[in-house]
């Protein structure tokens, strides 16, 4: 396995999770339901196949340390050769600019990057008899709507979802009150205790909840934009560092440089936990939050796809999704398998508000390519961030 994009500060160590942390430090083991499922699932797979797969996209997104997973990757004699990245841009390079295409054969993108990504050929088509227990998603990312926004348009299908979550502020529960605003993170108080995230679109989404100009379609103008960017460069003034990544946000929580960060991530939660800080949280702050949906794909020029197809195929069975909510510190887009989860993960995320919250709460948002003139695009937004950082 070869991890040769981060140095190991900036790792985002998703596999290095304590398990066993959640919720300030909750013990959490898997639910007895679950561990019952456990010798029959890869059993009961409807596809198998052998062979290696080259990944390329975040730490833990491969699904090492799942049981299910590993059950079903020592049974087919299934190799995973895994390349992480530190931030999305990487997938996009190593796809374009970056001699990916032929080399790996899985790879993830965000909901709002699927348009952009199939005009720039990177994912092929899937082939949707190869992944029946794909069925087991809620509607919400199979058909409708939000689907044929992301994932199945122009006639096929060219991604798959397998999990979601909500971006907020991670804050040190044990020094400092759960932040209702991200307009409290400039209180007096606060005043070089916290961290802004170097993390462009979900700082840019959560800029336009703060500001007020929110858009689903995220259509700003550039008066917009440079609204949000000075938005960001109040927090700036008030706040201690700009956080490289989420594992370094960890980092500096478990150090105690910082009580508090934003764009937040409930996986931080259990990365400082894995540090011995058991009193890190995750809000979401009442004026919205940024929201994602990963989803598998197979780019364009992959070679030996069965074994993909196979490894998708068993991430979508319930007892998968419900230890990759656990291990990932994220949301599964199973319904069925909340009920085989432990209280702590179920406990996590609204999978019962799962259409309110992707619809209207805080609706995945669009990477702005191609927009009306007069609107920012994708590199301004990048843009206008580098320019905030320096």
């Amino acid at each position: 396995m070869t991890d040769e994009l981060l140095s190991p500060a900036q790792r985002i160590t998703r596999r290095e999770l304590v398990r066993r942390s959640l919720l300030g430090g909750a013990a959490v083991g898997l639910a007895p339901s679950l561990l019952a499922a456990l010798e029959g699932s890869a059993a009961a797979a409807t596809t198998a196949a052998s062979g290696t797969i080259d990944f390329f996209s975040w730490q833990g997104y491969d699904l090492l340390d799942e049981p299910v997973m590993k059950a079903f990757r020592k049974k087919n004699g299934i190799t995973i050769h895994s390349t992480y990245v530190n931030t999305h841009n990487d997938i996009t390079a190593k796809f374009t600019a970056g001699g990916g295409k032929g080399i790996y054969n899985l790879s993830t993108y965000e909901a709002g990057y699927g348009p952009f990504y199939v005009g720039l050929g990177i994912p092929q088509p899937l082939d949707m008899s190869k992944i029946p227990n794909f069925k087991n998603a809620h509607p919400i990312f199979r058909t409708g709507a939000i689907a044929s926004k992301w994932w199945h348009f122009k006639g096929h299908q060219w991604a798959v979802p397998f999990t979601w979550g909500i971006q907020g502020i991670n804050y040190q529960s044990d020094k400092i009150k759960a932040p209702t605003s991200y307009q409290d993170l400039l209180k007096p108080a606060l005043k070089k205790k916290f961290g802004v995230t170097d993390d462009p679109v979900a700082a840019i989404v959560i800029g336009a909840h703060a500001t007020g100009v929110f858009r689903a379609d995220s259509l700003y103008t550039k008066a917009q934009l440079s609204k949000i960017i000075a938005f960001w460069k109040t927090l700036k003034a008030n706040a201690r560092l700009i956080v490289p990544s989420y594992g370094n946000m960890a980092d500096l929580f478990a150090s105690g440089e910082i009580v508090a960060a934003t764009p937040g991530w409930a996986a931080v939660n259990s990365f400082a936990a894995s540090k011995g800080d058991k009193a890190v949280k995750h809000v979401a702050p009442k004026e919205g939050s940024a929201t994602f949906c990963d989803a598998f794909f197979i780019p364009s020029g992959s070679k030996n796809t069965d074994v993909v197809y196979a490894y998708i195929n068993e991430a979508f069975t319930l007892e998968a999704q419900a230890q990759e909510a656990e291990n990932l510190v994220q949301a599964a887009v199973c319904p069925g398998a909340v009920k085989l989860m432990d209280k702590a993960t179920r406990a996590l995320y609204p999978y019962a508000q799962i259409t309110q919250i992707l619809t209207k709460t805080a609706p995945l948002e669009v990477i702005p390519n191609n927009v009306p003139k007069g609107y920012a695009t994708f590199a301004d937004w990048n843009k206008a961030w580098e320019q905030f950082k320096a």
